[in-house]
């Protein structure tokens, strides 16, 4: 028991923090809960139907003796089983409460799901999805039952031949079991999902298949209205047979009751199949006139021939496959972007698990909406037909599509992936040109105060231009240190006339005291000295070959003639 717990636990999605207990007993809210389930729809159902039949056989003056048949044959005539009466079989019955009933019990079971799940505060397991699903199923075969019974008492009296009972159950079970697939499943897909591991392009293929059947049905539902507008007249014509305004609207709620049907033998027109119609046939390419019940929503249906532009609606189910193809591509990106396991190849089985799904689902509307009819035999369009042109022009439009789109998708990626890595690329040989520039920028500045810190102690630079504003100052106060300095000048130039620029500046720093120093050099101010034009003496030297004295030479000697003088 506590394995199957376990595995229950594990399929629904729940935590262990909200296992259920042990035991497996019906609690009374529960049992209520399921009571509902089983009792409402068909409760409704039952509600309606007496309504309806009682205030027809009223209105239209009929004897009541028959009226628990009439509301058993209603009963199973709502749920697609084939009726006999008086010998003429009517099996082509109204969709539209049909599906009325299937979604009143899809939600009879939901909210069943939801009500257990609040009540006893953890999710759902297999005993309680098999509980609603018995609920949902109880309650119509039990008055299906009691149909069968009431038809079988009757027919006696009246000329009404009893169904086959197995085919009776039959429908209505597969109408409430369908009903609580779709009820139940809207509550515990998701983790069913995740417990059995469906690939996702399986998953992502639910929503394509769904839209392409609304697509499928909008178009022949336009079909429909359109030809009903062309054969405005005709459908007046079979409305005033009434002859009243009780068989006016007689016909009319049968129109529309009846109006899926004729929808859904559009579409399968529009893919390509042919309704068949007693002697009647229709198809984009061929159109017998025949006979037909007095019926206004039938107007609709051509008398023929076949018109030159109609194979043109072949290009709606293309239309629809394309843009199936267009969905699915679009589903795998962004499921890629979400970081979702599909690859590539994931677009063309998503198109083609959404056209199978379509397709099983037209081939299988096709064949309810379809059935004997009297005198005009089997009345309906090729079922089969139908899904497998759904299921060729939805899958094979679609993985043209999609692969069209994915390989388009493919080559931008690959483009902007190069774009990318080319930007970056620029971008770091344009970080590595801005260093090269800011070093080479660097760099001068850093040489040339080398090269002044190196050569300043000996270049031949005037001392007294290095010292600037602050001889000046001291001019007044320091002459005769300066005559002093001169005369020792001119007497180190009579020793060496030649002497360097380097002794006028030992020769100048000790007339100041002041012991030259590299600080001193870096922080004095480099003042370019530009050349004065060279007199004829220097000019005549330079021709002979002779030396041309030194400047710092020059002023030497000139300060020694003026300290002997």
């Amino acid at each position: 028991m506590g394995d199957t717990l376990d595995a229950m636990t594990s399929t629904l999605g729940r935590s262990d923090r909200h296992a259920p207990p042990d035991d497996d007993h019906l609690d009374p809210e529960r049992f209520r809960i399921l009571l509902g389930t089983a009792a409402r729809v068909p409760a409704v159902t039952l509600a309606v139907v007496a309504t309806l039949v009682v205030t027809t056989m009223v209105v239209a003056n009929s004897d009541l003796t028959g009226i628990y048949a009439a509301i058993a044959g209603t009963w199973l005539a709502l749920h697609q089983v084939t009726l006999t009466i008086d010998g003429t079989s009517l099996g082509v019955l109204p969709l539209l409460p049909t599906a009325v009933l299937v979604w009143q019990a899809a939600r009879g079971a939901a909210s069943a799901a939801d009500a257990i799940v609040e009540n006893s505060g953890y999710a759902l397991d297999r005993q309680d999805v098999s509980r609603i699903t018995a609920a949902t199923l109880a309650g119509p075969l039990v008055v299906t039952s009691a149909a069968l019974i009431v038809l079988q008492d009757a027919a006696s009296v009246l000329p009404v031949t009893p169904p086959n009972p197995a085919a009776a159950l039959g429908w209505v079970t597969g109408t409430y079991l369908l009903a609580s697939v779709i009820g139940i499943g809207s509550r515990v897909w998701r983790p069913l999902v995740r417990y059995y591991a469906v690939p996702e392009w399986l998953v992502l293929a639910f929503r394509p298949a769904l839209r392409v059947l609304l697509g499928l049905f909008a178009l022949g539902g336009i079909v429909v209205v359109a030809g009903l507008l062309w054969s405005w007249e005709v459908v007046g014509e079979l409305l005033a047979r009434g002859d009243h305004w009780t068989g006016v609207l007689g016909l009319t709620v049968l129109s529309i009751l009846y109006l899926p049907n004729v929808v859904i033998g559009a579409a399968a027109v529009l893919a390509g199949s042919t309704v068949h119609f007693g002697e009647m046939h229709l198809s984009l390419f061929e159109a017998t006139g025949g006979d037909l019940p007095v019926l206004p929503v039938l107007a609709a249906i051509p008398s023929g021939p076949a018109a030159p532009f109609w194979p043109v609606l072949l290009a709606v189910p293309a239309t629809i496959g394309a843009l199936l193809g267009r969905f699915a591509a679009q589903r795998t990106l962004q499921a890629q972007a979400d970081g979702a396991a599909v690859g590539s190849t994931d677009a063309a089985w998503t198109v083609l698990a959404a056209a199978a799904g379509a397709g099983v689902v037209t081939a299988a509307a096709t064949w309810v909406a379809g059935g004997p009819l009297g005198v005009f035999g089997t009345v309906g369009a090729t079922w089969w037909l139908a899904g497998v042109l759904v299921f060729s022009w939805a899958g094979l439009l679609g993985i043209i599509t999609a692969q069209l789109l994915m390989w388009r998708e493919g080559r931008l990626a690959a483009a902007a992936l190069r774009a990318e890595a080319a930007a970056e690329t620029v971008s770091d040989e344009t970080s590595d040109l801005s260093e090269d520039e800011t070093e080479t920028e660097d760099s001068p500045a850093v040489e040339e105060s080398e090269t002044l810190a190196i050569e300043a102690p000996g270049d031949g630079t005037d001392p007294e231009d290095e010292q600037g504003p602050a001889d000046e100052q001291d001019a007044g106060g320091k002459d005769t240190a300066r005559e002093k300095d001169t005369g020792t000048a001119a007497g180190d130039a009579d020793d060496d006339v030649g002497g360097s620029t380097g002794a006028a500046e030992a020769d100048s720093a000790r007339s100041t005291g002041e012991k030259p120093t590299t600080d001193d050099v870096i922080d004095a101010e480099i003042v370019e000295i530009e050349d004065e034009p060279a007199t004829a003496e220097e000019k005549s030297r330079t021709r002979t070959g002779e030396d041309v004295p030194d400047e710092a030479d020059t002023e030497v000697a000139s300060k020694a003639e003026k300290g002997a003088d």
